[in-house]
């Protein structure tokens, strides 16, 4: 018979994996970003295995997803996050500093995946890539897609992955587009770039709707002095050519571009107060799906 006595309990079971901080994960990641760094062009192949592998992991369908991301060289990798404690799904490139520079997604998977947040410049456009992530962990079934280098890394603009349609960014934002997830688009400014304004919210290509304008309403709310780019025809930073946006707006997808300056956006203080604000518009279009779904029920 076994022991009994409670002074003699039974092992303890081993623990299991560390929550990972995804904050500082990729602060690791994009810590050697610079424009000295190194960026190759992908082939129409390899974008295509990654964003068959972004849609695979998020339908659940692992094995597939496995098997067209090895193809371009990336790997899944699932972790508890920290501070959330929801379940994320990475899938990144599997040798680091080789000098492709193609980018990671973190899928959240505690519900299934509805929204994207975008960062196509970490480290030039400076902690972009930290609000990116406040806002992924705000709300639940986000999709955070990363570029993989910064902006002036490549030849001739390549690695410009918000002007450039040949990147894997591009790719994995189009794949996720398509399934009519709407996104948010982080950029930034220097002061001398917009004297006087705090941030600039614009639609991109497309036109604005009531997201827009919650989002700038919002941060107006919070602080800040925001340029409504759809009341000021040719305003500066408004990302009429970007290739998200442009794409988007071709299928009537929701996608706001949301530029910042760099003291709001170096300031935890002012950039966790515009995390909240994003958060309102994202759940605004989950409120906005559901009904959907239901009208389309009865």
């Amino acid at each position: 018979m076994g022991n009994t006595d409670s002074r003699y309990p039974p092992p303890a079971a081993p623990p299991g994996p560390a929550p990972v901080d995804l904050a500082a994960r990729v602060d690791a990641f994009t810590a050697d970003f610079f424009p000295s760094g190194r960026y190759t062009v992908p082939g129409a192949a390899q974008r295509r295995a990654v964003a068959d592998g972004v849609l695979g992991a998020l339908d659940g369908r692992t094995g597939e997803a496995e098997r067209a991301l090895a193809r371009a060289g990336y790997r899944i990798t699932g972790f508890t996050e920290a501070v959330t404690g929801r379940p994320v799904t990475e899938i990144a490139e599997t040798a680091v500093g080789d000098g492709r520079g193609w980018g990671r997604v973190y899928l959240d998977r505690s519900v299934r995946p509805a929204w994207s947040v975008q960062v196509p410049h970490p480290a030039s456009d400076v902690r972009t890539e930290a609000l990116g992530v406040e806002l992924f962990r705000a709300v639940p079934g986000g999709v955070l897609v990363l570029a993989g280098a910064h902006r002036r890394a490549g030849a001739d603009g390549s690695s410009d992955v918000a002007h450039r349609s040949d990147t894997v960014f591009a790719a994995v934002v189009e794949a996720l587009t398509l399934r009519g997830l709407p996104g948010i688009q982080l950029h930034g400014f220097g002061a001398a770039s917009l004297p006087g304004r705090d941030a600039v919210v614009s639609s991109g290509a497309g036109r604005p709707g009531p997201a827009a304008e919650l989002t700038a309403a919002g941060l107006g709310g919070a602080g800040l002095v925001v340029r409504r780019a759809w009341r000021e025809p040719g305003a500066r930073l408004a990302g009429a050519t970007n290739v998200a946006g442009l794409f988007a707006a071709g299928l009537g997808v929701p996608w706001l571009h949301v530029e910042l300056a760099y003291g709001v956006r170096a300031d935890p203080a002012r950039r966790a107060a515009v995390a909240r604000v994003l958060a309102a518009t994202v759940r605004g279009w989950d409120a906005d799906q559901q009904g959907r779904r239901r009208r389309s029920i009865t």
